[in-house]
């Protein structure tokens, strides 16, 4: 048998490498966002569609790919290699317990750089993802809509648009199987805020066959019209700013304060002060930005708000409540019904189960044919 060296670089070794790729999924604005980057590389990896082989072609601007990439392989298992990625691109930290892994994808073109790569793909489902501040708002990376990072201008690199899907159709198992889906619902909360979550995860849009660009079409015309993607981008660069600001002022940074020259500041005290000032900006935008998602999400007739599948209400409610530790209700606890004509919604908490048994199942609904434009 012939000796071969642990050196990565020898050219007797095939190069084989084992990367991973992580799906970041929220619910903001009433669709499923996802976390793409777009990489420093003048050349994009894409995947022709009729012969399932990737090739390099010249970088557009609407190329995206997931946050991820290879594995140390001297001393970094699977997990820590994704958590490591997600956060040194996207700025997100997430914990081992909120990473699930999806799968191995490995096919033959699928990358079309020396050697051949095997990607390990997890998911996060998480509502801290849901605004576009704090670490999601890292200049290369951003959270998009699914079906408009999936529709045509768009591409994604490599297999990433078949993980993404997959990935979705993991959370669906993880929403009928675990109580995943509170992360979406506050403390306090009624059984209309959870059916909602599901609502919006088991749209057809989302189906591994659907169509992505039919309905990122409908999107993007309500956009144009509401003005919802400019205000999300002001948002930003506020929710940047004031963050920059609060580097300026912590003491734990004194190069930026030294480059203040006489504005700086000189005691610890008026630091902690002004950072407190910053904290509380931060959370005025946080709040200013759900109002006015939910003002943007609740027009009836509007895109965003109809895609989203119908459940019943009761049949929902006597699942939910049937499920040993899925949800508690609060004694005495009810909320007022948005219109504030109808009766007040009783409120539920947490409970302490950790897998939902028996399962809330949720009926898929097929996938639609796409419309073709009359000749």
């Amino acid at each position: 048998m012939t000796h071969q060296t642990d050196n990565p670089d020898d050219p007797k070794i095939p190069r084989f490498h084992v990367a991973v790729d992580v799906v970041a999924l929220t619910i903001k604005r009433n669709l499923l966002q996802v976390a793409v980057v777009r990489r420093d590389n003048p050349m994009s990896c894409i995947i022709d569609k009729s012969t399932g082989i990737a090739s390099e072609v010249p970088r557009k601007p609407t190329d995206y790919a997931l946050p991820g990439g290879q594995v140390k392989w001297q001393n970094e298992n699977l997990i820590d290699a994704a958590r490591r990625e997600l956060a040194e691109e996207t700025g997100i930290e997430l914990s081992r317990d909120d990473l699930v892994q999806i799968g191995a994808y490995g096919d033959v073109g699928r990358d079309p750089r020396s050697g051949r790569t095997v990607s390990v793909a997890f998911v996060a489902f998480n509502a801290e993802f849901a605004t576009p501040f704090a670490g999601s708002d890292a200049a290369s990376a951003q959270f998009i809509d699914v079906v408009e990072v999936l529709a045509e201008p768009n591409r994604l690199e490599f297999d990433h648009s078949r993980i993404i899907r997959e990935a979705i159709s993991r959370v669906r198992d993880l929403m009928e199987r675990t109580p995943i889906a509170l992360k979406f619902c506050e403390e306090e909360f009624t059984l209309s805020d959870l059916r909602h979550v599901y609502e919006v995860i088991f749209h057809a849009a989302y189906n591994e066959d659907a169509d992505a660009l039919r309905y990122a079409d409908r999107i993007r015309s309500d956009d144009a019209l509401t003005g919802g993607r400019e205000f999300e981008e002001r948002m930003q660069l506020l929710s940047r700013t004031i963050l920059e600001s609060k580097t300026m002022f912590s003491m734990d940074s004194p190069e930026p304060l030294r480059s203040l020259g006489s504005v700086g500041f000189s005691s610890k005290r008026t630091s902690s002060r002004e950072s407190e000032v910053v904290d509380k900006l931060q959370r005025v935008l946080k709040d200013e930005y759900r109002r006015s998602e939910a003002v943007s999400t609740r027009n009836p007739d509007s895109a965003r708000a109809n895609l989203k599948i119908s459940l019943d209400a009761a049949n929902f409610s006597r699942k939910a409540t049937a499920i040993e530790g899925f949800i508690e209700e609060i004694p005495e606890s009810t909320r007022s019904s948005a219109s504030g004509t109808g009766k007040p919604a009783q409120l539920y908490r947490k409970g302490k189960a950790k897998k939902l048994d028996p399962p809330l199942v949720v009926q898929r609904r097929p996938t639609k044919p796409a419309k073709r434009p009359a000749k």
